[in-house]
């Protein structure tokens, strides 16, 4: 489950309150459930951005939702990432998270317009295009090694002068950069909160602070969920809770290891006086990236910090990142500096999230692992499952690689 850093208030997630819907926390609190026995179809534990999206895709198909989450909606890693849809800028750990990553960009895109009709709230969609500057012809030709040809397709080469007149603010040294125009980003708070507003107004129950959860399954699979002194049946629970999966799944025999890698990211501000020096388009460089954000803050991430679980910001991290992001946006060093914050991400043995039914459980279904790809994969990730709760399997999706099992079928967890 997502758990709130305690150094961190709400505005440690910046959405603003401009993107906000303050009658959500009308919708989601434990007081709104019944003192009787109660039953679900399906049971979505996690309300970061994966069991968020899930619930709206459910919810927007007719089907009965209850999503549970032990802290807040968005409190955990999903309201501390930077909200990059970078599907042609990241280096993917398969050729399908590389597919899905774009698949799942231009899905949300068509959601944009869904939420914001559905609850009237904005998610801070920015669709500028990214800048990768590189110093030297060298930096460059280790960019190229590592790009597949998709990637290539969707991408453009400017010279040192078309960064001069495309983007100002850039570093005057700049040997060249690829422009990405596809990519685009979002205020991660803001979607996930929309999502679970929209699921809300299409009847799932969300209820936040709902502690000790538990799965309860019989030789017929899954029966239902153990909280809050009371147990409600379901057929199918879907895991969505990030770093606390890998708990719930091992409560029922499962298997399933992830890994905690901390990020941190801080934020600034340029005043109207220093506009020109304001990146308008998102920087993702090999050593940093810096993010224009709709509610005009710039971010500046991240450090990747493996077995890390605080929460903690350390001075040596925030000035290695504004020094990175200085070189590159020399406008940064005169911005006012506004705060830093960390989260912490769940990564797989092999890199993929886990998603798709556990074939020993029936009816128990992963959807975590995602690592710094949760907000980009959150739209497909949320279809995927309703598909699969309407009877498709996982070869007719193609996304076996992802099977929750794969780790035990090659030996990895014994």
């Amino acid at each position: 489950m997502e758990q709130k850093s305690m150094n961190q208030s709400e505005e440690a997630f910046p959405s603003s309150s401009k993107y906000d819907n303050p009658e959500l926390d009308s919708i989601c609190k434990p007081s709104t459930e019944p003192s009787e026995a109660f039953q679900a179809e399906t049971i979505i534990i996690g309300g970061g951005i994966i069991g968020c999206a899930i619930a709206f895709e459910l919810a927007s198909r007719g089907r009965e939702v209850l999503l549970l989450e032990q802290s807040e909606i968005a409190s955990g890693s999903s309201g501390a990432a930077a909200g990059m849809l970078a599907a042609d800028s990241e280096d993917f750990a398969h050729p399908l998270i590389a597919r899905a990553a774009r698949d799942s960009r231009e899905l949300l895109h068509h959601q944009k317009e869904q939420l914001y009709a559905l609850t009237g709230m904005e998610i801070g969609l920015r669709h500028t295009g990214f800048i990768t500057p590189f110093r030297s012809y060298s930096e460059l030709s280790r960019c190229k090694d590592k790009q597949n040809n998709s990637s290539v397709k969707n991408q453009l080469w400017w010279d040192r002068s078309t960064v001069e007149r495309e983007a100002a603010w850039l570093n005057r040294d700049v040997y060249g950069a690829y422009y990405r125009p596809l990519e685009s980003e979002v205020l991660p708070v803001s979607l996930t909160r929309a999502y679970a507003r929209a699921a809300h107004m299409m009847g799932a129950r969300i209820w936040e602070g709902v502690q000790d959860i538990r799965l309860v399954v019989n030789n017929n699979g899954v029966q239902g969920v153990a909280a809050a002194k009371r147990e409600i049946t379901c057929k199918h629970v879907i895991v969505a809770a990030g770093l606390h999966g890998e708990q719930l799944m091992s409560q029922v025999g499962v298997a399933l290891p992830s890994c905690p890698v901390k990020g941190e990211i801080a934020a600034i501000r340029f005043s109207a006086e220093q506009a020109g020096y304001r990146p308008d388009r998102t920087i993702y460089a090999e050593d940093v990236y810096v993010v224009p954000k709709a509610n005009g803050e710039v971010w500046i991430g991240a450090t990747s910090l493996p077995g890390r679980t605080d929460r903690s910001v350390s001075a040596h991290s925030v000035q290695r990142l504004l020094t990175a992001a200085g070189y590159w946006v020399p406008g940064v060093k005169e911005a006012e500096f506004l705060r830093a914050w960390a989260g912490v991400r769940p990564s797989t043995p092999d890199g993929l999230p886990y998603i798709g039914q556990c074939e020993q459980v029936p009816g128990l279904y992963a959807a975590y692992g995602h690592f710094r790809n949760g907000i980009l994969l959150s739209a497909i990730t949320g279809r995927w499952i309703a598909d699969m709760l309407e009877g498709k399997s996982a070869e007719e999706m193609g996304i076996e690689a992802l099977s929750p099992e794969r780790l035990n079928r090659k030996g990895v967890v014994l």
